[in-house]
């Protein structure tokens, strides 16, 4: 079985100096990775490249099978059509309504108005959005905002979804209605799943494999099980996972 996602010996150069320095990592299709890491470890470099915003400056990025530096325009945007992105900072439209911003990626595919009131209908039901279809985004609460951007991301059902900063901005209630929201997804479509955070002692229970990115390297990719033992022998992890610098 192909790879979903192929990271290898990736380099990024940012304003003169290294941010990713050689990073690897495979994901299978299903799995579900966890990349933590204090700010500025590279996290959002990394989801960026995966989603082929961003060229690496050195290394390879196969994503869905598909080597994303020999990509043509035609045959990028035919691939977008199987990644939905849910980016730091929110990216909802304020002055549209939660309707209006969950369409948005069916009218770029040119989806039949019948096509998008279905996918649309089920996105409200699923996420739980019911009843507030015409509300602007500043009308609402964060924890629903993320429902939202979640709900666009998945409408157009992608094989992989890239979350960057899933707990950003939310308290240790949201945190587990994000979560478990995320794992019902998870479960029920089968899509390979890429979420990072800075909060790793929140999220180590999800459940997901746990990579660890700080200073643009790669310092753990594995089981969150495995990461309390090998935090026990390495200091350059504990301090990862205490937040120290």
């Amino acid at each position: 079985m192909d790879a979903a996602v192929e990271v290898e010996g990736v380099f990024q150069h940012v304003a003169g100096r290294c941010a990713l320095e050689g990073v690897s990592l495979t994901l299978d299709p299903g799995e579900w990775l966890l990349l933590v890491g204090p700010n500025g470890a590279g996290k959002t470099l990394l989801t960026r490249l995966i989603l082929g915003l961003d060229s690496p400056s050195a290394g390879t990025v196969r994503v869905l099978g598909r080597d994303l530096g020999r990509l043509g325009a035609a045959a990028m945007r035919s691939w977008r059509g199987e990644v939905g992105a849910v980016l730091q900072g929110g990216s909802l439209l304020e002055g549209q309504s939660v309707l209006e911003n969950l369409l948005l990626p069916l009218r770029a595919t040119g989806a039949t108005r019948a096509e998008m009131a279905r996918a649309a209908r089920l996105a409200v039901t699923q996420l739980q959005l019911d009843g507030l279809e015409g509300e602007l985004p500043r009308s609402l609460s964060l924890g629903l905002r993320r429902r939202v951007e979640l709900a666009r991301a998945l409408i157009h059902r992608p094989r992989l979804l890239v979350w960057d900063g899933l707990t950003e901005g939310l308290d240790p209630a949201g945190v587990r209605d994000t979560l478990d929201l995320l794992r019902q997804q998870h479960a029920n479509r089968g899509l390979t799943l890429i979420a990072t955070d800075n909060r790793p002692a929140e999220l180590l229970a999800s459940g997901a494999r746990v990579a660890v990115l700080d200073r643009g390297c790669l310092l753990f990719d594995g089981p969150a099980g495995a990461l309390e033992a090998a935090a026990a022998e390495r200091l350059d992890l504990r301090h990862v996972l205490a937040g120290r610098p």
